[in-house]
């Protein structure tokens, strides 16, 4: 399995950029393959998603956790069938703003680090490219006006997304990985 970690700053208040991220109604705006995004029940520890969406020309449906940890500003996530699968994200106070720190743990599926060996030269690096461009996403959609709550320009409600699956087949929730 392997871990890739990144970092970005952005020039928004950090208990603001926690909001917006952790509302997972705002996913789609800067989830570039996810299209619905709902919640499926709450459990002691952490809260059921589900996410679906478009990745390399094909749609996909999956099921996952959430726990949103808003004293620390930290959410953490994972996959109900992609076992070695796991995702954290903490906004921390930076000069000017936040500092949005995001950790991947994940083994690519088979085609997928084949893509990336082939686009990229080494799986690693192509993994980190795209947590890079994850990230810069991230900072677009918190510095140009998306952060309405709900993401895009109309919000949507939790009964719009019931039908929502999560963290799509790239496991990433990212077109690239």
């Amino acid at each position: 399995m392997g871990e890739y970690t990144g970092r970005i700053e952005i020039a928004r208040p950090p208990a603001e950029v926690f909001a917006f991220l952790s509302d997972i109604r705002n996913m789609p705006s800067y989830l570039p393959t996810v299209t619905h995004v709902g919640p499926q029940g709450h459990h002691d520890d952490h809260d059921d998603v589900a996410v679906e969406g478009e990745a390399e020309g094909k749609p996909y449906r999956n099921d996952g956790w959430m726990k949103a940890e808003p004293e620390a500003r930290r959410m953490r996530w994972g996959s109900h069938s992609l076992q070695d699968y796991e995702g954290m994200l903490e906004v921390k106070d930076a000069s000017g703003g936040a500092a949005v720190e995001l950790r991947l743990s994940l083994t690519p599926k088979p085609e997928v680090a084949e893509r990336l060996q082939r686009e990229h030269g080494n799986v690693d690096h192509g993994m980190r490219l795209a947590l890079e461009r994850t990230l810069g996403s991230i900072k677009a959609c918190c510095e140009q006006g998306g952060m309405e709550a709900g993401g895009r320009d109309t919000p949507r409600g939790a009964d719009d997304l019931a039908d929502s699956r999560p963290f799509g087949s790239s496991a990433t929730l990212n077109p690239d990985i």
